[in-house]
């Protein structure tokens, strides 16, 4: 049957396309499309003989069906413990049959696999820290989620998020218009509050560049501007650029290989361009991952390193407390019982554990940092990592997924939950609107704001 209008199997890269697509209610025809979809074994075999590194095909080879990985999967243990939800019976049913069937698979059976990858896979990584023989079906996930692309199954949504980021450059239709347009503004909406503040653009030599997601000018422009207003406070010298600013990748949740690989190289030549003497980056989990944990990779750079350093915002907001850059009032520090998410891509993946409770032993009064259990690497995912939070299709699935952190927060007895990553934030927020536990939920960016010791010659003069 020939491709649809709107279910294909070929990315979106025009605006055209992208605009055909959005106009679709809700995905109803992609889906409905997808049910007619043929699978073109000879690519898609063809494609595994070509991509799949000897890593994944020992670990399926490898793999003891023991079933020990099954605890360590939120999954698994919010979904009534059934062997469907084991992480290596999802991974060896979809990937592991696809291998063995050398592609001849069905139309049937590439759903499931879709079900499967989007909807009881979050690509935390959690798993592979338990296998006896080091296996990381995460990793294997995020392999299969790119076969699936590959062949157009792929859920609606982040099809039109891989396709913002082919078109606008960034996952949601900002332009670089709304970009420096959001900057400008941000930087005259807290002009009287903090005298001098900017929000530089393209200014090259910098220290500092300062990249973010694409939620933040579209839909929470007041963080860049409180990114702006501790750089301010610190005395940094630093920048945004006009283009590259975007560090998330929803192709990396899609399997967008492609794509993934053009976001990074944007984000890359800025910092050629500009040169700064290292690259920050938002308060995000799956941006940092992105840019700097796979993105040299994905851009093929012989040291496995970003062209300058690029840190996480809580390293370098540790830093600014450390030395003094910034100073916060004691008498202001959280006086309440407080917990911390661990973003599984930059704690589990870069071992930044430590950084964020360094922090946290600045802005909150002893005593009254209560830790999740588990926490640090071992803690669980947020359950609406890997792209799980914005797909609608399987929204039934991802609400049963914040279960597990749901219990964990009513554990600690905390009321407050910071949450320094996107995602963590947003499936915090959604938990609380799902289950009403009475909770509240916070970046680090405007707690340390309220609770500054700004210099004299900062503040705004009385009249």
């Amino acid at each position: 049957m020939p491709e649809g209008k709107f279910c294909n199997k070929t990315p979106i890269t025009t605006d055209e396309q992208l605009k055909a697509t959005l106009g679709d209610k809700g995905g109803k025809q992609y889906y409905e499309e997808m049910n007619h979809l043929d699978v073109d074994s000879d690519k898609l075999w063809a494609t595994i003989q070509k991509t799949m590194k000897s890593r994944t095909k020992t670990w399926l080879e490898i793999c003891a069906h023991c079933g020990l990985c099954a605890e360590s999967c939120f999954l698994y243990q919010v979904n009534g413990r059934v062997p469907e939800q084991v992480p290596s019976y999802k991974i060896q049913s979809t990937l592991g049959v696809m291998v063995k069937k050398k592609g001849k698979v069905d139309n049937a059976f590439m759903q499931m696999c879709m079900e499967t990858a989007w909807s009881k896979c979050t690509c935390c990584n959690r798993c592979g820290m338990y296998c006896p023989h080091g296996i990381d079906m995460g990793v294997m996930f995020s392999y299969l989620r790119g076969l699936l692309y590959s062949q157009g199954f792929v859920p609606w949504e982040l099809k039109i998020g891989s396709g913002m980021h082919r078109v606008y450059r960034a996952q949601m239709d900002v332009t670089t218009e709304d970009w420096v347009e959001t900057c400008e503004w941000m930087a005259e909406e807290n002009e009287e509050d903090w005298p001098g503040l900017e929000i530089p653009v393209d200014k090259e030599g910098a220290d500092i560049m300062y990249t973010c997601n694409a939620r933040e000018p579209k839909h929470y422009p007041e963080d860049i501007a409180e990114a702006a207003i501790l750089f301010h406070v610190a005395g940094e010298n630093w920048t945004v650029p006009s283009e590259g600013w975007e560090q998330t990748s929803l192709s990396m949740f899609a399997g967008d290989w492609e794509c993934c690989k053009d976001n990074v190289l944007n984000v890359y030549a800025a910092l050629e361009r500009l040169k700064p003497k290292r690259a920050i980056g938002t308060e995000c989990g799956h941006a940092h991952r992105a840019t700097v944990i796979e993105g040299p990779y994905w851009a093929g750079r012989p040291d496995g390193q970003p062209p300058v350093p690029y840190i996480h915002y809580v390293e370098w907001l540790a830093e600014a407390l450390r030395t003094g850059k910034l100073k916060i009032d004691p008498t202001k520090r959280i006086k309440e019982p407080v917990t911390l998410q661990d973003s599984c891509n930059y704690v589990r993946n870069q071992g930044l554990k430590d950084v964020t409770r360094e922090i946290l032993s600045y802005i909150v009064e002893p005593g009254y940092f209560v830790e999740m259990a588990p926490n640090k690497e071992h803690n669980y995912c947020c359950g609406g990592g890997g792209g799980f939070n914005g797909i609608g299709k399987y929204r039934e699935q991802r609400n049963v997924a914040l279960r597990k952190k749901m219990e964990q927060i009513l554990d600690t007895g905390c009321k407050l939950v910071i949450a320094p990553c996107h995602n963590c934030w947003d499936a915090i927020r959604d938990l609380e609107e799902e289950y009403k536990i009475g909770i509240r939920w916070s970046f680090l960016k405007p707690l340390v704001i309220k609770m500054l010791d700004v210099p004299e010659h900062l503040r705004p003069t009385e009249e």
